[in-house]
């Protein structure tokens, strides 16, 4: 009940945030100027699990006048659009809808991902993980028709269930997850990355005080819990490549789901690439490399935190093969602020190392701010010249 009211408290913020940004918002392709609620939902990639509902996948990949496929919707998982469906009974509109079920979904999000690291940095810090996660810039997403709440609280089950050695009964849950988001990828590479580490653990194939550095506190599994965590890892891994397969199938061209994919970048995939090229657009080829000197450090930083490697192998594995899913490869665009909400347990490093509730006060102020920031230029401005995404 407690982490409802924190959840509850912050996405009322988020919600009032949300309405009087709409207030200031001009007219744009999705609605008039100052949307009402109903239209403000309709913003960006809503529209695109609608269509899901009512044109469905095509079964011929649209092509522009330069051979190269156009923007559909193949890059989008079905199931928010289905979990929406559920609900026609209501008579209420797709975006109605849909944001019901993100907003519950939101909901579960919190209470798992508390069940899950509360118990190693403490109930109060957990609170305060919450509020900080739920308050952040891009928090707005967790309650619009969006499928981030979904994943994040599919990915918290799937390693919660993990964590507790119950690797089959998180089967069905890493699997959902596969079909929510395209997160599978780096969810599979996690839970290997993990099982691995297991095994090296288990067989003394490292110094034990190495694997005690990078890990504290934390001793190998039993051989049972290993098998299990590996069968989990593999049926990720092929959950992950089962909707670039229905594509294929579907469309009979085998790059269907990567080349709608890199549509919005207008580039073949290429590992690592867009890294260097995006960058450089956004300070200029010289100090592009400087940049990304500046995020490699970030990330360094991130993932050798001793509050975050406390957390435990499910969170620290998970935030290591998410980050390393995004550099290999995400195009950074200004979207990029909202794909970091998966790495939610980072909230809980932040929560444990701000140490004081002064300290903790400051980051929240610091969310609030960065959301209202967020909301105003990438949600709802950004909808005007699109420039900035979301």
């Amino acid at each position: 009940m407690q982490v409802l009211v924190v959840w509850a408290a912050a996405s009322t913020l988020t919600f009032l945030i949300l309405r009087l940004g709409a207030q200031d918002t001009p007219a744009t392709p999705w609605g008039g100027a100052a949307p009402s609620w109903g239209e403000h939902m309709r913003f960006w990639d809503a529209g695109w699990y609608n269509r899901i509902i009512e044109e469905g996948y095509p079964a011929r990949l649209p092509v522009g006048a330069d051979g190269r496929v156009t923007q559909n919707t193949w890059a989008f998982m079905p199931l928010l659009s289905g979990l929406a469906s559920l609900l026609t009974w209501t008579g209420w509109s797709f975006y109605v809808r849909a944001a019901i079920v993100s907003i519950l979904a939101s909901a579960g999000a919190a209470v798992v991902m508390d069940r899950w690291l509360s118990p190693l940095p403490g109930r109060r810090v957990s609170l305060w993980a919450v509020a900080l996660v739920w308050s952040s810039p891009c928090a707005a997403a967790l309650q619009v028709p969006y499928a981030e709440s979904l994943g994040l609280v599919l990915v918290g089950l799937a390693l919660w269930l993990a964590s507790r050695g119950r690797a089959l009964a998180a089967v069905p849950f890493a699997v959902a997850a596969c079909f929510a988001r395209p997160i599978g990828v780096p969810l599979g590479a996690a839970l290997g990355l993990w099982w691995a580490y297991e095994v090296a653990c288990a067989r003394g194939w490292f110094p034990s005080a190495w694997f005690q550095r990078l890990l504290p506190g934390h001793g190998p599994q039993s051989p049972s819990g290993r098998w299990q965590l590996l069968v989990l890892a593999l049926t990720t891994c092929t959950a992950a490549l089962a909707w670039p397969a229905i594509a294929w199938l579907a469309t009979g061209r085998q790059d269907a789901y990567t080349a709608t994919e890199t549509s919005w970048r207008g580039a073949d995939l290429a590992p690592f690439i867009p890294w260097l090229t995006r960058l450089g657009d956004w300070v200029g080829p010289h100090l592009g490399l400087a940049l990304l000197a500046v995020v490699l450090v970030a990330v360094g930083l991130l993932l050798s935190a001793p509050s975050l490697r406390a957390l435990g192998p499910a969170a620290w594995f998970w935030c290591l093969g998410y980050l390393l899913y995004l550099l290999a490869f995400f195009d950074p665009t200004t979207s990029v602020l909202r794909l970091l909400l998966p790495l939610a347990p980072a909230g809980w490093a932040l929560a444990a190392v701000a140490g004081t509730t002064r300290r903790r006060l400051a980051l929240l102020a610091t969310c609030v701010v960065g959301q209202l920031v967020w909301v105003s230029w990438v949600w709802d401005f950004g909808s005007v010249t699109i420039h900035w995404v979301p």
